[in-house]
């Protein structure tokens, strides 16, 4: 499939080369950029003290990231194939290059707290046949570090990934931050592989136990059976397979299933993109040159004429456009007016039905501990709340933004329709309907974090403390713990409606990018053909003959591409 990937980039260079002064040679150009920077990201992430490095140390077979025991890593690392070498970029634009010896420099929380030095992330490059398909493994922070920028920065590369590795730790399975890590895995329904590392710290019926507990437990958030691989990583980066052959360990099948996902897999998508691209440019150049040959043949005022006719019909069509993306900024707004009303009945509904629970605590809780019960109390409230609402509200906004764009799309397909339904009487010329693409399906769009919740607990305690009656001490705290959970769920709908509705003004911009470049090429595309036919006309005779040379071998080129449409699927 890699000499494949290569005899297209060698198709599209060829286009390039003949129809470089053309639409079509300037979208091949586009597509050699994109299929020479193809980058897969590959998250490595988990909560700090995991063996996240020392896993990805192992995949390549050699100790390229620094590991230890304090929480080390501070900056997502990407490691590429290519000439070895090391590239540090800061936050303000600069970079430069960086020995091996000054990596720890720059990525740990020792030699670089706080990223004082203002690093954005730290490019490694080498020979390992484990990232050679174009995969960037990036080794994150771990998450629920002493420092909160580090599991920021851990989520921050999770959510820019393609797919993911999440490591879990055999002596310390499943924390809380876990649980929410594997929701936000499930969110964004990437490809993802489950590592159980440090299995050696467990005997076989140990390690057992530990992991169907943790198979079960991500198989309940995911909804799907998944693979668990147990893995020692320490011992395979030492030895180079999984810890002296112990029964029950699997870095090397792990080895296996991601070499086969990034060989094949991630491979299989950019040959599918790069043939699709290729045939629709096929097409595209066949119908040109069909369009010029036809009007070389109109009488030179009636082609003016004619180019004018078509010029008010595209009008006509980008007219409708407009009407169209104001369409599609009302559907968005009822979404989003949804979307408010459903998460404002969230906000009234839900503390009242949670009154009673902080009533049960706040009358049998020692008056000592009122305070931490109850801001406990409200914290799994809002927790469980939010997680019910998460599950509930994304799919619900994802599936109603699928219809919202589609009938979007559907509009647009009419407007190319009857630009080239126009071009096709005026010039006489059979034009077949061409698809718009399909809305790319992007489960992720709409995710949110959830956020932080502050401590109740010392505002509820000082309540307490202030009033000496125990009854009316209970009181207080009571009411102030109900005060609490309205303003957190207030607190949380606010967030979560701002997140969506950034979320779904940007799903809409992008959108409305995508359809109005698809009626742009359409109708630039016959608007130019014509344009080529009417110079050819007056031109000289050689230049005419060079011209007509070019032209069939365009044609020739176009129907070799079309054909690559029927391997695209």
């Amino acid at each position: 499939m890699a000499s494949e990937l290569d005899d297209l980039r060698a198709w599209a260079e060829e286009l390039v080369r003949l129809a470089s002064d053309r639409p079509e040679g300037s979208r091949a150009r586009r597509l050699v950029e994109r299929m020479d920077a193809a980058r897969f990201l590959i998250a490595v992430v988990g909560e700090f003290k995991r063996g996240k490095s020392t896993l990805v140390n192992a995949l390549l077979g050699e100790q390229v990231l620094p590991t230890g025991v304090l929480p080390l890593t501070a900056i997502a690392t990407e490691v590429s194939f290519g000439n070895p070498g090391a590239d540090v970029e800061f936050l303000d634009g600069r970079s430069e290059p960086v020995s091996k010896e000054q990596i720890a420099s720059y990525v740990t929380e020792t030699g670089n707290p706080g990223n004082e030095r203002g690093v954005a992330r730290l490019s490694i490059r080498g020979r390992w046949p484990i990232v050679e398909p174009g995969v960037v493994l990036v080794d994150t922070p771990g998450l629920a570090s002493l420092y909160q920028h580090n599991t920021d920065a851990g989520l921050a590369a999770l959510l820019d990934a393609d797919g993911a590795v999440v490591v879990f730790s055999a002596d310390a399975p499943l924390s809380e931050q876990e649980r929410e890590l594997l929701h936000l895995v499930h969110e964004r329904r990437a490809t993802t592989f489950f590592v159980l590392n440090r299995a050696d710290h467990l005997n076989e019926d140990e390690l057992g136990e530990v992991r169907r507990f943790v198979a079960r437990t991500i198989e309940d958030i995911l909804g799907e059976q998944v693979k668990l691989f147990a893995t020692d990583a320490r011992a395979a980066l030492e030895s180079g397979r999984s810890s002296d052959g112990r029964s029950g360990l699997e870095f090397d099948e792990l080895v296996s299933e991601l070499s086969r996902f990034v060989t094949e897999d991630l491979l299989m998508a950019r040959l599918r993109s790069a043939r699709n691209e290729l045939a629709r440019l096929g097409n595209s150049l066949s119908e040109a040159v069909a369009i010029e040959r036809a009007v070389r043949e109109i009488a030179s005022d009636d082609l003016a004429r004619i180019i004018v006719r078509f010029g008010s019909e595209a009008a006509v069509q980008w007219r409708g456009f407009e009407d169209d993306r104001a369409l599609l900024a009302r559907d968005c707004t009822e979404l989003l007016e949804s979307v408010t009303l459903r998460l404002a009945e969230l906000a009234q509904g839900f503390p009242g039905t949670y009154f009673s629970t902080l009533g049960e605590i706040a009358a049998s809780a020692p008056r000592s501990h009122i305070g931490d019960l109850l801001g406990d109390a409200v914290r799994g409230i809002v927790e469980e709340v939010f997680e019910d609402l998460r599950r509930a509200l994304l799919a619900e906004v994802d599936d109603r933004w699928c219809n919202v764009a589609n009938d979007f799309r559907s509009r647009v397909q009419s407007r190319v329709d009857g630009a080239r339904r126009a071009a096709a009487d005026l010039f006489s010329v059979p034009l077949p309907r061409i698809e718009i693409p399909e809305i790319s399906e992007q489960r992720d769009r709409f995710s949110f974090l959830f956020l932080t919740i502050g401590s109740t607990t010392e505002p509820l305690v000082r309540a307490v403390r202030r009033l000496l009656p125990g009854r009316w001490a209970r009181a207080r705290a009571l009411a102030n713990a109900r005060k609490e959970l309205i303003s957190e769920l207030d607190k949380h709908v606010g967030r979560a409606r701002w997140d969506i509705s950034q979320r779904l003004e940007e799903a809409r911009l992008d959108l409305e990018r995508e359809m109005r470049s698809e009626i742009g090429a359409a109708i630039d595309a016959i608007v130019e053909a014509a344009e080529r036919a009417r110079i050819w006309q007056a031109s000289a005779l050689e230049d005419r003959a060079r011209d007509d040379e070019l032209s069939t071998n365009l044609d020739g080129l176009g129907a070799d591409l079309a054909a690559l449409g029927g391997q695209a699927q």
